[in-house]
């Protein structure tokens, strides 16, 4: 493989590692409205308008005043709510009867009181639109307050370093892969892969226990993130695998060199 097309396969892997941590920016306009109409009929306890938004046919009303009792027994009526979209997914079908689209999406949904997490499924084609299937459970992970890229408004100036620090240690992991490619030291693959290698140490404090712990693995990213549960999760990474090469670097240079 070119040096080029390593480079670049670093930068496209580094890039995934943010996407990552910028889940919280993902939106529907249509599924968002479709969760936000479900809450406000739960909490008027109106069977009616969710029977009516389901897509024709789908189920009897029999079958959903049933399937209801048991939600009843689940939610509990709020005046404020949070939603926050975990996963999204899309399938556009064609076949003799037409085009058919169907949208999956998970949401958790934060009350005053309780959590829950809604999944939706929305059916449009030929025959009808509407909800094809929804379920409600309780409990739902946790609302990020403060520490991430997506709380930018919230970070603190420590929260605001941590961040900074790890896009420092990833681009210092471009820097020294560069470097591996360009003079090719002894074993220069197996010190390409270290150079991905973190050392990682975490401190969990939540309300009810406290966890620390250590552990090397690859992408990791530092940060200091704080929840609305009470939980705050520390994490210092260092690329421990590219400071190794820079200490050592000299030496590899220098056995190149003699052989």
């Amino acid at each position: 493989m070119k040096k080029q097309s390593i480079a670049t396969l670093l930068l496209s892997i580094l890039f995934c590692c943010f996407l990552s941590g910028c889940a919280g920016l993902l939106k529907h306009e249509r599924m968002d409205q479709e969760v936000e109409h479900l809450i406000t009929a739960l909490n008027e306890d109106d069977a009616d308008q969710i029977f009516l938004s389901m897509y024709p046919g789908v189920i009897t009303r029999e079958e959903f005043d049933e399937s209801y009792e048991a939600i009843q027994l689940l939610w509990e009526k709020s005046e404020e709510h949070t939603i926050k979209l975990n996963s999204i997914n899309t399938k556009k079908n064609l076949d003799a009867s037409g085009t058919s689209l169907i949208c999956k999406a998970r949401y958790y949904v934060y009350t005053q009181d309780n959590a829950y997490t809604i999944t939706l499924t929305h059916l449009s084609d030929n025959s009808g639109d509407g909800l094809y299937r929804f379920d409600l459970n309780i409990g739902a992970e946790p609302v990020l307050i403060s520490g991430g890229f997506t709380t930018a408004a919230e970070n603190s100036a420590l929260q605001w370093g941590i961040l900074i620090l790890c896009i420092l240690s990833y681009l210092f992991i471009i820097v020294t892969a560069a470097d591996i490619l360009r003079k090719r030291p002894r074993l220069f693959g197996l010190w390409l892969a270290a150079a991905l290698t973190f050392c990682s140490f975490q401190i969990r404090l939540s309300p009810s226990n406290f966890h620390a712990g250590g552990i090397i693995n690859w992408f990791a990213m530092s940060s200091f993130k704080i929840y609305n549960n009470g939980i705050r999760n520390f994490v210092l990474s260092l690329p421990a695998g590219a400071i190794l090469y820079w200490c050592l670097r000299k030496k590899l240079l220098a056995q190149k060199s003699k052989r």
